[in-house]
């Protein structure tokens, strides 16, 4: 883990195969990839299903710092991945100074986004069950 020069911005590298965070987890920070692949991934039927890879200059985790409910995923690290960490303050901060109309569209879009990802594991599993 390391500090950029003003102390302020925070690194930190997961191996390849590193859990980064699990479903259901309480969140306190998202994260920015600065280098790697962070698989993104819900648990069906006991079973690893991909919702999706986030790339340098994405950012994941911050559904559970915005909506202030339990990680909707899981987090992988696909291989060595940096990551720029975004503590809850700083995305609040981010909240905290768009307009309520953005507000309340934003946590809209993120309900949506639970409901999606997990319609999105299912019919995954579906399609691996049926051999496809």
């Amino acid at each position: 883990m390391t500090r950029g020069g003003d102390g302020a911005t925070e690194r930190r590298d997961f191996a390849r195969g590193t859990l980064i965070f699990r479903e259901g987890d309480s969140g306190d920070t998202a994260y920015l990839v600065h280098r790697g692949t962070v698989r993104i991934f819900k648990t069906v039927g006991g079973r690893r299903v991909t919702l999706g890879l986030v790339r340098p200059f994405q950012v994941f985790g911050e559904l559970a710092l915005i909506d202030d409910a339990p990680r909707m995923a899981g987090a992988l690290a696909d291989d060595d991945v940096t990551v720029l960490v975004l503590p809850r303050a700083a995305i609040q901060a981010m909240i905290d100074q768009a307009p309520d109309g953005l507000r309340t569209l934003i946590l809209s879009m993120m309900a949506t986004m639970r409901v999606m990802g997990d319609d999105l594991a299912a019919a995954r599993a579906a399609l691996l069950d049926a051999g496809g």
